[in-house]
């Protein structure tokens, strides 16, 4: 199946390679020795050009949580198409969507739109900035919270230039990008809370936000412990600055989100990815009095916020009929075959012979090349090993082969369009991947 040179997908590659700088205009789906291209899901399943069907485990990293061709979600697009796809004047849409996130969210009073998740991150520091007087912003190392230039310091950190444990450095991610501006990042250890005390105590006075995904992706899902989460929330509290919580990715830890599944919550939230049934999304979310930054009808604007397509209908109508099909039965499912997925991967890793585990929680699963749970970014990597990329894109391949869509990082996401019966194909598939991937590391 995969690779094959003479394959639609692989002439597709070359005339991307013309007119695209790297054949791409997404990093992350990149791999050797060319991208696969699509051209029709449904359900659980996507087509490529070349007529491969893959059981999809990435769902365009999350944001397909109802898998493809939804019908409440294609019926609610077409009727919105049909009335106006976007206008200067606000849908009532926008209030239902709103509406139906504050009931879920314990932390969520009030709602603002974006387009993405990271626009809604740049939106939610530029608000915590309003609300305090304050600067500098504090992250996780290692952490992801989009592609921001700011919160991508110590994204992707290496022994080279990631600092000292008990005072992580701020490296860019990206060439040029203003010392100025990484001067303005504050990086603390995950789950070590004596170390971030001591680095959040220094800056405090300075400290606009702390930032934290309770169940980071870019660490395999590993949580952040409930204690960690409170010492964070009570800092906060006492030194006047405002928490907030990056849910773009693990809102789909549960029905009340990485929050309600957590127990604690923050000033705000950043969502994204499953509240747009699939259409390009994000939004702000927090409490009354950190959201009245951006009250224009109660006194003097503090943080301006707009966008040509904020709120547009199409994402909204889409959202909604997303969350009124994502109910706790569903979410309770979703967790019950995550679950299935982790176990069965693990006695597939025990039977090859291979020290890998299945991390993560609900639908979120990640392959790691260790056997014991990472707590921090510095243990995820150092464990991985200096040729984890090399690895994992092997892995990768094999899967690919036996028509299973992974991440190239090892990420599983499931979506309610799979049934019990695919989660079982699926494990069938990857039994056959490692034992193809454990007999070419033997080798």
């Amino acid at each position: 199946m995969f690779p094959d040179p003479q394959s639609r997908s692989a002439q597709l590659f070359e005339r991307a390679r013309r007119v695209q700088p790297g054949a791409n205009t997404r990093h992350m789906i990149t791999f050797a020795p060319y991208i696969v291209y699509a051209d029709r899901g449904e359900g659980c399943r996507l087509t490529d050009v070349d007529g491969n069907v893959y059981i999809d485990w990435i769902n365009n990293f999350s944001t397909q949580i109802h898998g493809y061709a939804f019908a409440p979600i294609l019926e609610a697009v077409r009727a919105q198409i049909e009335r106006t796809i976007c206008c200067i004047l606000p849908d009532e849409s926008e209030i239902e969507l709103s509406e139906m996130i504050v009931e879920r969210m314990p932390g969520v009073d009030q709602v603002r739109f974006t387009n993405s998740g990271t626009e809604a991150m740049m939106v939610a520091i530029k608000a915590a900035r309003a609300l305090t007087g304050r600067s500098k912003v504090a992250k996780a190392e290692g952490g992801y919270h989009g592609q921001y230039d700011l919160m991508e310091a110590s994204f992707l950190p290496t022994p080279a230039n990631w600092g000292p444990a008990d005072r992580p450095a701020a490296p860019p991610l990206g060439v040029g990008t203003p010392r100025s501006l990484t001067d303005q990042v504050v990086v603390y250890p995950f789950n070590d809370w004596p170390t971030t005390e001591a680095l959040l105590e220094e800056s405090a006075a300075d400290l606009a936000a702390v930032v934290i995904d309770p169940y980071p992706a870019r660490l395999g899902f590993s949580p952040a412990d409930r204690a960690y989460l409170d010492a964070l929330k009570a800092f906060c509290r006492r030194r006047g600055v405002v928490l907030i919580f990056d849910e773009v990715f693990c809102n789909r830890a549960g029905y009340h989100g990485a929050q309600g599944r957590a127990g604690v919550t923050p000033d705000l939230t950043v969502m994204g990815k499953i509240i747009g049934g699939g259409f390009p999304i994000g939004a702000v979310g927090g409490t009354r009095e950190a959201m009245a930054v951006f009250d224009n009808l109660a006194g003097p604007l503090r943080m301006s916020h707009s966008g040509t397509f904020t709120a547009n209908p199409v994402s909204m109508a889409a959202g909604i009929a997303a969350l009124k099909h994502l109910t706790p039965e569903v979410f309770q499912r979703l967790e019950r075959q995550g679950d299935r997925l982790r176990s069965g991967l693990t006695a597939q890793f025990r039977r090859e012979g291979l020290v890998m585990r299945a991390n993560g929680l609900a639908s979120m699963t990640s392959l790691q090349f260790f056997a014991e749970p990472a707590r921090d970014y510095r243990e995820f990597y150092t464990r991985s090993g200096p040729d984890y990329l090399q690895r994992m894109q092997s892995l990768h391949r094999s899967f690919l082969s036996e028509g299973v869509l992974m991440a190239t990082r090892g990420m599983m996401i499931g979506s309610a369009a799979m049934t019990d019966a695919d989660i079982e194909e699926t494990l069938d598939r990857c039994g056959r991947a490692l034992a193809a991937f454990a007999g070419q590391t033997a080798a």
